[in-house]
């Protein structure tokens, strides 16, 4: 079984407006189960001042990152506070290097997501003698449309 975590990074621009947005997808990530937010690190510079922010949030659940999240969205004492906290937890070579790509106004956000569902499915797999053959993320809403990929991940298991 290959890794069940995921790595997602997204930038967003000076005249960006979060609203939120953020926060409640985290929460919805997590809400049926079968995902798991990780860890999560935003960076972003203050569009008059160019000061740079941070925070840094890890495996608590949505819920617990609900309150921190909020806090540095609204409150810039607290934005202040969170990323001294980040850059005393040893994070700060790499703020500094996300914030470096930063201009003024934009935003870095990384999420690791863990996909818990892929342990479940792998241990039945496991438990029937089966062998994954194929395991990465695809652009598609149909298996019809991946013809290609599945019939090559069949052979290779045949030239085996």
């Amino acid at each position: 079984m290959t890794a069940a975590a995921q790595l997602l990074v997204f930038r967003f621009g000076a005249d960006t407006g979060y609203e939120g947005h953020l926060v409640g997808a985290l929460e919805r990530i997590e809400a049926g189960g079968a995902l798991r937010v990780l860890d999560v690190l935003f960076v972003g510079s203050d569009a008059e001042t160019g000061e740079r922010f941070a925070i840094d949030v890890h495996q608590r659940g949505a819920g617990g990152m609900v309150a921190p999240l909020i806090g540095f969205r609204l409150d810039v004492e607290e934005r202040r506070r969170t990323t001294r906290r980040a850059l005393g937890r040893g994070l700060a070579d790499l703020i500094t290097a996300l914030g470096a790509t930063l201009e003024a106004g934009e935003g870095l956000a990384a999420v690791l997501v863990g996909h818990d569902w892929l342990g479940v499915l792998d241990d039945a797999v496991q438990r029937t003698a089966g062998t994954e053959l194929a395991n990465t993320f695809v652009d598609a809403t149909s298996l019809t449309s991946l013809t290609p990929e599945l019939l090559t991940a069949a052979g290779s298991a045949r030239a085996e």
